[in-house]
């Protein structure tokens, strides 16, 4: 068959613009992170009173679990984190509580409101920073597993901002707590994929309103052999939040007036690894009650700790064989402590080294997708607080981790730039 380019398919005078059409200038520099913008709800949950907080909206008066429940909340290095579940609603939506009551529907409306004015504001944030019209943007990659209808979030996200009804738009739903570290990849390769191209990037949660019910212990079938329980744990850790990343290449300087763009981080590689017959490790089943999340905690530490060292090392050798790790800088999903301290472990890292991460999950627990990209803001953050040299604490490279559900792990090789 021929091809639709060839000159048996297309007369002569047909071919000009159909070769234009795909001879699109393509940059020569890696794609630029230009802007960060966050956003969080209104409520806040403070992890040390918690446990009280949480027994009394759903009336569930049993002192050993609560007791149990505190001990994890008190064990989780979380001080602060955010949720759009706030004990009117539960008044308001009694089956949110309830384990045995259909509540999807419920669950769905919600989120499906609350998450597009999240992912708005933060890309407003976002927008401030970089100081361009939204009407540059070209393409607009979101991901979440928090939200799901028909068209999607994309769709009134984009009419919310009124970006261009040309804007191409890309949805990755389902990833979990890799999503960020997803789009990330999806983004560097869009903006590359055109001189011009402006990619908005957003990952946003609202994980309360999909796992909130009223706090109990699996079935006995169900229990780990150290005792751990993933409903508990998703109750003493999940949080909800959005971040907005802005992506091109080819920083735009300053003229008549117009901001120019300041580049923040360069990405010049990104990979994907799926860890063979790893899906019970960490994975979440949709139900009529909501999102069911299921952790295997020792496994999960065990799989970090065999898979990841060749991760990274694909990234760092990018970059350059004789570079250590302790060289780099490190933006690394901080699903939980001992996610970080099994990280910390086989890369052979200080505790300094993944501050920001440990920052980031003191202030907002684990909000899934969005929060390896709340730590590359709080990287560039600190470089400033710090005075360091470079957005990435002093250093040139450093590497973005992100893991989830699969077992998944999405690494990205990052550059920093000279701080102005």
């Amino acid at each position: 068959m021929a091809s639709i380019l060839s000159k048996e398919a297309v007369a002569p005078q047909e071919m000009e613009p159909l070769i234009a059409a795909r001879l699109v200038p393509r940059p020569e520099g890696p794609a630029c992170v230009v802007a960060i913008g966050t956003a969080f709800p209104a409520d806040v949950i403070q992890q040390s009173t918690y446990h009280d907080k949480l027994f009394a909206m759903c009336g569930v008066s049993d002192e050993s679990l609560k007791a149990e429940f505190k001990y994890m909340c008190d064990s989780s290095y979380i001080d602060k984190r955010h949720t759009f579940v706030t004990p009117e609603l539960v008044v308001q939506h009694p089956e949110l509580a309830s384990h045995g009551d259909a509540s999807l529907t419920t669950r769905l409306a919600i989120a499906n409101k609350v998450i597009p004015e999240l992912a708005v504001e933060a890309t407003r944030n976002a927008v401030r920073e970089w100081g361009r019209p939204l009407s540059s943007i070209t393409h607009m990659v979101l991901t979440t597993t928090s939200a799901t209808s028909v068209p999607g979030i994309d769709v009134a996200i984009a009419r919310a901002l009124h970006l261009a009804p040309t804007v191409q738009r890309i949805c990755v739903y389902q990833t979990g707590f890799s999503g960020g570290g997803a789009v990330l990849r999806i983004g560097r390769l869009l903006a590359e994929s055109a001189q011009n191209a402006r990619v908005l990037i957003i990952a946003v949660e609202a994980n309360s309103v999909m796992t909130f019910r009223k706090p109990a212990l699996e079935p006995e079938s169900l229990k780990q052999p150290d005792g751990f329980s993933p409903a508990l744990w998703v109750h003493s850790t999940l949080g909800d939040g959005a971040a907005a990343l802005i992506m091109g290449c080819h920083p735009i300087p300053a003229l008549r007036g117009v901001p120019g763009e300041h580049p923040l981080f360069e990405i010049h590689w990104s990979a994907q690894m799926v860890i063979p017959d790893s899906e019970a490790v960490l994975k979440a089943d949709l139900s009529e009650s909501g999102l069911i999340w299921h952790v295997q905690k020792g496994t999960l530490r065990d799989v970090i700790v065999k898979h990841l060292q060749e991760a990274t090392c694909m990234g760092r050798d990018v970059a350059g064989a004789s570079m250590s790790h302790s060289e780099m800088f490190w933006v690394v999903h901080p699903g939980a402590y001992l996610v970080l301290e099994a990280v910390e472990q086989v890369l052979g890292l200080e505790r300094k080294q993944l501050q920001p991460s440990h920052d980031v999950l003191r202030n907002f627990g684990n909000c899934s997708s969005p929060t390896i990209l709340f730590v590359l803001d709080e990287m560039r953050r600190r470089s400033e607080r710090e005075d360091a040299q470079t957005t990435g604490v002093g250093c040139t490279w450093g590497l973005s981790v992100a893991l989830g559900p699969g077992f998944n792990i999405e690494v990205s090789l990052l550059r920093s730039f000279p701080r102005l």
